[in-house]
């Protein structure tokens, strides 16, 4: 909790930053309970040339000692863009850093929860996106991901990261073709309305990227106000899928962390198909402040047919939200039957 009230006095400062033609910048402090707290600047220049673009910057040093760089160049801004009709935006998203005692569990919904792989890895990455807007609640987006990683210090569990698996993810790329339907009445904190996107990823083999892979994933939200106009029921059904031989592990499907099941470890199971379901429900307590309780499942497995109705891995929790009106802060507390694990991060989980 001290974290949690340090993080909200210190976005007491962003208010100004989603301004018109501004710039500004705040110092940050967020929690998982995976690598621990993550102290960091972050910096956001927004509408600067009169194009409603956005260019945000962050450093953060991990109480472990990795570190994150991240950078979002957008244009327009992506706030701007809901429900707007346009014929082109780009997003540059980038991210650069070092993580230290990354975990790796393996693939499989049984998979152990100690003995697990644990290393370093210096990664980068590099998203570039194109979205039109054909209507005001329909776009198509297409992208192009060049991703890159270095192992060090593996110390190997139970299901070892094998060197072809590092290979692999030495250096890749992949693609992406989106299509969204957004129907909500708020892009940051909806009260009604449904979200609809489909995307298929592959993976581009050229210029020494060996990835094989074709993955389809659909998520499927819906906001209601069943009891009182301010209080917020949000129910969220993902499905994904994918086939090929030479996958990254981090292109898998995946559960676990702080938006899909957050009674556990990040990325805490890994497989070629995943199903999940969030159910939340926000209210609000006093000025600024709501709460959010919620209980999710979910499980992985090599087929989407493989998954059925047993066996699910789910969590129930409790978080509180601060509002500043240009970004949500978030603390979520999931219980799981690993334990207890705590998330602290912007913006709603879905």
């Amino acid at each position: 909790m001290k974290k949690l009230i340090v993080l909200a006095l210190c976005l007491v400062y962003l208010a100004p930053i989603a301004q018109a033609g501004s710039i500004g910048g705040m110092p940050y402090v967020i929690y998982n309970s995976t690598y621990g707290a993550e102290y960091g600047l972050i910096g956001r220049l927004r509408n600067y040339l009169g194009y409603h673009e956005s260019l945000t910057l962050s450093a953060t040093l991990i109480e472990n000692g990795g570190n994150i760089n991240n950078f979002v160049l957008s244009f327009p801004d992506q706030d701007y863009r809901h429900g707007q009709v346009f014929d082109l935006a780009v997003d540059v998203e980038g991210a650069v850093g070092t993580y230290i005692n990354e975990r790796y569990y393996g693939l499989g919904s049984n998979t152990p929860g100690t003995n697990y792989t644990t290393f370093n890895n210096g990664h980068s990455r590099v998203n570039i996106i194109l979205t039109r807007a054909y209507q005001s609640n329909f776009s198509l987006a297409v992208g192009l991901l060049l991703a890159g990683n270095s192992f060090s210090n593996i110390t190997q569990g139970v299901n070892p990261l094998t060197q072809n698996a590092q290979d692999i993810c030495s250096k890749y790329y992949a693609g992406s073709l989106g299509l969204t339907l957004d129907n909500r009445d708020n892009s940051m904190d909806p009260h009604g309305g449904n979200y609809i996107l489909t995307d298929f990823d592959y993976g581009i083999t050229a210029a020494g990227s060996p990835v094989k892979y074709a993955k389809l994933t659909t998520d499927l939200r819906r906001y209601d106000t069943p009891f009182q106009k301010d209080q917020v029921l949000a129910s969220r059904v993902m499905l994904a899928t994918m086939t090929g031989d030479v996958i990254p592990i981090y292109e898998y499907a995946s559960l676990g962390g702080r938006d899909t099941l957050r009674g556990y470890a990040m990325d805490r199971f890994r497989d070629k198909s995943a199903a999940l379901i969030n159910l939340e429900y926000r209210f609000p307590i006093i000025w600024v402040f709501s709460a959010a309780v919620f209980y999710e499942a979910g499980k992985v497995a090599p087929l989407l047919t493989d998954i059925g109705f047993n066996d699910w891995a789910s969590d129930y929790g409790a978080g509180l939200r601060i509002n500043f009106g240009n970004v949500i802060v978030r603390g979520d507390f999931g219980r799981s039957s690993e334990g207890t694990n705590a998330y602290f991060f912007y913006n709603q989980a879905f």
